[in-house]
């Protein structure tokens, strides 16, 4: 009903007032059940009645909305909703089609994505576990210098097995433990296969003069020969005594800390007191048939580890190069059945939010088509992407859960609207009109959740982009199929109640008995439209939605509230401080995984760090006793640093002017010293420790020559340690004067595991550069959708809080900051400010004062905002039980965040809005009311048990 001047708005009587004004219907007896039921009036003009302020509100609307008055707010608007014009006739039409030829929209898009998704397998489809890949920085300088180095003619790197021999934490040193290291040496080597692989490896053994693969450990003190260890070995005394000595047999030093984990020698007789590991290197040649013979070692050694030494105190851990990619994969192979068991889920909750008692007007399977329409925007999504080849990654595994989650929610609003609308009118008229009432707010949130996930697409860091271009184009389609898969799928519904036919078995018609009330099921088709179309519903959750908002809005619960968000933030902002940076490689891996193992091990009983990161010398003339000079000076400067507490154990250029001083050669020109440099590599123990470490040219000059160096000071679960390390090495470094000359520094050091330092350190600035642009990327877009200019003095304070919020339950929670965590905090902008603008653009929507504003919002979108929150929960519900800590945490971010937008959306903003919201009457241009005309919204009911409810709170 609109209000003319020949029926003008009446006063309020008191009894009125006591009345709840938002639309909950009266109570009226149903044939169909024995109990009262809540009904909307069928009649298409409700009995409503107006305050004095929405009157005033009436005679004031043509200066709000452009008539005689040009004020600020007029003019805002009337732009606004010239925006508004062509991307709602688009909305309209789409959805109009949709409705107008249901079947074939729901069968054409159900094509449509089997088809994406199988072309995507089938063409382009990939998987990258490479962790050096995922988490680096595209311009980041250590990228360029891995580029520089697999080019600089450096032996190709072995693909080494390394064993790990320990008895947690006790001594390991004695005859019955070096002979297992025995054992499992042999075990690896009597594989089929062994023999013909390592013929290809570059190591040449000096004993016998034929390449094989070099084995790095203790059992080189026997020639790693397990015979002659038990011909010289007859109690523990004898093993500790040859283990004890400085070189092995050829002479070539002993580096005590790369085979004993945590040695400790007597300081007199220098004898080898205790060990609490060995520490074996099998280096593999890099071939293809490297990775298969790796599978079959493993299995051999986790065979011993597991089977014949499970139980022994004494054991081994083991890991090689494909470990981890393999592991990786595992973690998600083992989490992809959380898929379907999500889609379950949700298909269970959907039914339930759309189930009513009645066997016809259920809408159970319209809300399992709502769960499939998600279902099928992942499939197309997936696929363009798949054919694009954007690689398929752990974190991509993610964003099926988080769809689920926020994808339904649009499907909420559309049904709630759809709910509200006229039951006389037929489908097509309908979806119009809920269209034309939620079209513009479920728009606005698909943007602003796109633009969020478009943000994280400009990220340097492959895992996080790849992310992003999975997750932007499925909301996208997301937001396409709920305006044509899913309006199609309501209109083939209504089809189904207007043939009488029960849900979920649309073969079945269900009839009345005659003489009685009772429902029975028959194969002849009996309908009756006109009670189907005029006996709408009122869910409990929206009758208690409606008690909850009149409560919310009491004066008392006003100022709580306030004061309650208000040390809610005080709370979060100090725990926010509190955030530190912090990842385990272990997170992404299985919790039963051999590697997580062999870590903890390798943690436990060693002082040697995995860091080993080598210092390369290039583009200079290393035959100039000046250059000598600074290199000397940037090793020793490199050990200053705090990461590294050692010299390193071998030095070429130490031992070649030791080599020099001892023979009596000179430098004098570079010819000589190409030669000493041969004579120096022709010493075998100075061949078999620098060979790979020198690189000559064509004339027996230095090209580039490296030296390694141990990073042992540095915590591998400390982030801020390794950001400090990666630093202090890169300082040092841009210090020497030698690379004062260009970008491509002539020293450097370098390590695999500096990419993902460089990740960690460029990760606080991307989240703070990605924060600040989502946030005023969602005010931006909240001015140029939403039709009043304050929405964005709410918007813009209410999505910084909840982000404070976020980031300090994120804290309480034990999560911290890194890969994991700076994803869920890329995408929380775009996925908070949903809570948030559904409720604040339906309000300046609704008719009336500030309080019958809120009223009619909470009323009208609130039940649709919270049950979207709960299916926001329930998508991510399967993450908390992978295999894998990682999705854990996702799962704990995502509890803290829907917790927090239901929080501020529901609670926070409404006390906001009814306090200090505006009181404009903010209509579109097209299809709505003339100036002179207010849409009538509000609703009265006679006193009912809300009332009731009400009064005793009153009387309390």
């Amino acid at each position: 009903m609109t209000t003319t001047p020949e029926n003008p708005p009446v006063p309020r009587t008191e009894a009125q007032k006591d009345s709840v004004i938002f639309a909950t219907p009266e109570i009226v007896e149903d044939p169909h059940r024995n109990d009262p039921v809540l009904h909307i009036a069928s009649d298409s003009k409700p009995k409503t009645t107006k305050t004095n302020v929405t009157q005033n509100a009436e005679e004031n609307l043509t200066a709000t909305t452009g008539g005689e008055g040009k004020g600020f707010s007029a003019r805002w608007t009337g732009a606004i909703n010239t925006i508004h014009g062509p991307i709602m006739k688009g909305l309209l039409w789409t959805s109009g089609t949709a409705a107008r030829n249901p079947r074939k929209t729901v069968a054409g898009v159900t094509f449509l994505s089997f088809f994406l998704l199988i072309v995507g397998f089938l063409t382009n489809f990939s998987v990258d576990v490479d962790e050096d890949v995922l988490w680096t920085p595209e311009n980041a300088r250590p990228v360029k210098q891995g580029a520089w180095i697999s080019t600089a003619g450096y032996p190709e790197e072995n693909r080494d097995m390394l064993l790990f021999f320990h008895a947690n934490t006790e001594n390991v040193l004695g005859q019955a433990q070096t002979r297992k290291v025995f054992t499992a040496l042999d075990t690896v080597r009597n594989l089929p296969g062994y023999r013909a692989l390592c013929a290809q490896s570059s190591y040449v053994d000096p004993r016998t003069g034929q390449r094989t693969c070099e084995i790095s450990g203790a059992t080189a003190f026997w020639n790693d020969t397990a015979a002659l260890f038990e011909s010289q070995v007859d109690n523990d005394n004898d093993a500790i005594q040859q283990l004890s000595a400085p070189v092995y047999p050829d002479g070539t030093p002993v580096s005590d800390n790369d085979i004993f984990g945590k040695p400790l020698r007597n300081e007199v007789s220098r004898t080898l007191e205790s060990a609490q590991a060995y520490v074996l290197v099998i280096g593999l040649p890099d071939t293809e048939e490297t990775e298969d013979f790796e599978l079959e070692a493993l299995d051999a050694i986790l065979d011993l580890r597991n089977n014949i030494w499970n139980g022994n105190e004494f054991n081994v851990e083991v890991t090689t190069q494909r470990s981890f990619p393999d592991e990786f994969t595992r973690g998600i192979v083992r989490d992809i059945p959380l898929v379907p068991t999500v889609f379950i889920i949700m298909s269970i909750f959907t039914c339930i939010v759309f189930a009513k008692r009645d066997k016809v007007r259920s809408r159970s399977l319209l809300g399992l088509s709502a769960t499939i329409c998600v279902l099928l925007s992942i499939m197309s999504g997936y696929g363009l992407l798949f054919i694009a080849g954007v690689p398929f990654t752990s974190m991509t595994q993610i964003l099926p859960f988080i769809i689920f989650g926020i994808g339904l929610d649009d499907a909420f609003i559309v049904s709630g609207a759809y709910e509200r609308t006229d039951p006389a009118k037929n489908p097509v008229d309908r979806i119009e009109a809920t269209i034309e009432d939620v079209g513009a707010s479920i728009t606005l949130t698909t943007i602003t959740s796109t633009f969020a996930f478009g943000l994280g697409a400009s990220s340097d860091v492959p895992s996080v982009y790849w992310l992003c271009y999975y997750a932007f184009p499925t909301v996208m389609l997301v937001f396409l199929y709920q305006i044509t898969f899913f309006v199609a799928t309501i209109v083939l519904d209504e089809e189904r109640i207007c043939a009488n036919r029960r849900d979920c078995c649309i073969w079945v018609t269900v009839q009345k008995r005659e003489g009685t009330d009772e429902d029975v099921v028959s194969d002849v088709s009996h309908t009756d439209i006109a009670e189907t179309v005029n006996d709408t519903r009122v869910s409990p959750v929206d009758y208690w939605m409606g008690v909850y908002s009149r409560q919310l809005l009491r004066p008392a619960v006003k100022v709580f509230v306030v004061l309650f968000f208000c040390g809610l933030l005080g709370a979060c902002a100090y725990s926010a401080t509190k955030l530190t940076q912090e990842f385990k490689f272990t997170e992404v891996l299985p919790d039963d995984s051999y590697l997580s193992a062999f870590q903890f091990a390798f943690d436990d009983n060693t002082f040697r760090s995995a860091v080993a990161p080598y210092a390369y010398f290039r583009f200079v003339d290393q035959s100039d006793p000046m250059i000598q000079a600074q290199m000397e000076s940037y090793v020793n400067e490199l050990v200053s640093i705090s990461a590294i507490e050692e010299q390193p154990s071998f030095f070429w250029l130490r031992d070649f002017q030791q080599y020099r001083n001892e023979t009596g050669l000179t430098n004098t020109n570079n010819t000589m010293f190409a030669s000493q440099v041969q004579s120096f590599l022709s010493t075998d123990v100075f061949a078999a420790l620098y060979q790979d470490d020198i690189v000559l040219d064509d004339t027996g000059n230095i090209v580039t020559s490296r030296v390694r160096l141990n990073m042992d000071n540095v915590d591998l679960e400390d982030v801020n340690e390794q950001i400090k390390a990666l630093d202090d090495q890169a300082a040092v470094t841009a210090a020497q004067p030698v690379n004062q000359q260009g970008a491509d520094w002539s020293f450097f050091s370098y390590d695999s595991i500096f990419n993902i330092w460089e990740f960690y350190a460029a990760s606080v600035d991307e989240v703070i550069f990605t924060t600040v642009m989502g946030i005023s990327a969602v005010t931006v877009l909240t001015l140029l959708f939403v039709p009043h200019w304050t929405a964005a003095l709410f918007i813009l304070p209410i999505i910084c809080v909840l982000y404070i919020d976020l980031l300090g339950v994120m804290q309480w929670a034990g999560v911290h900051i890194n890969a994991v965590s700076y994803i869920t905090l890329v995408m929380s902008i775009g996925l908070t400010v949903d809570f948030i603008l559904h409720v604040l653009l339906r309000y300046y929507e609704s008719p009336g004062n500030r309080e019958e504003k809120t009223l009619y919002t909470l009323q009208t979108m609130g039940t649709s905002v919270l049950i979207g929150g709960v299916s926001t929960f329930l998508g991510t519900l399967p993450l908390a039980f992978s295999t894998s800590e990682i999705f854990y945490t996702v799962f704990v971010s995502f509890i803290g965040l829907v917790t927090l937008g239901c929080g501020h959306g529901l609670i926070l903003l409404p006390v906001l809005l009814s306090t200090i919201g505006p009181e404009d009457q903010i209509w579109e241009v097209e299809n709505r009311a003339p100036a002179t005309e207010i849409h009538e919204a509000l609703v009265t009911f006679p006193a009912s048990e809300e009332d009731k409810v009400g009064k005793e709170l009153d009387t309390e």
